[in-house]
């Protein structure tokens, strides 16, 4: 997976983070579904992104193979996701998020 690739699938993830739509994790292509998948399941597993249930149901209909670890490990390496660099990608943009959010209403922009 290039930079670009991840920097986009990152920042999908940040902006579901506050304004989580399950439709929108579906409705890609089946190359971006297996994408979508992986990293469904690898963010339901995390203590800090929240919609645990509903990334676990995303990742299982895409590709019941990525249900289990065995599975979710093969396909996460298959794609080349570094895990550790995207989590920190997609933490970070969520921070950047909240951050900027008082800035922006106290501007008028919401």
């Amino acid at each position: 997976m290039d930079e670009r690739d991840l920097a986009s699938l990152a920042q999908f993830c940040a902006d579901q983070f506050s304004q989580f739509e399950a439709a929108a994790w579906m409705d890609r292509s089946s190359a971006d579904g297996k994408i979508h998948a992986v990293v469904a399941k690898y963010l339901s597993m995390t203590s800090w992104y929240g919609h645990e249930a509903e990334l676990e149901r995303i990742a299982a209909n895409t590709d019941s193979a990525i249900a289990n670890s065995t599975g979710f490990h093969r396909e996460a390496l298959a794609i080349g996701l570094d895990l550790g660099s995207f989590s920190a990608l997609v933490r970070r943009r969520i921070a950047l998020r909240q951050r900027n959010k008082p800035l922006l209403k106290g501007i008028g922009l919401h």
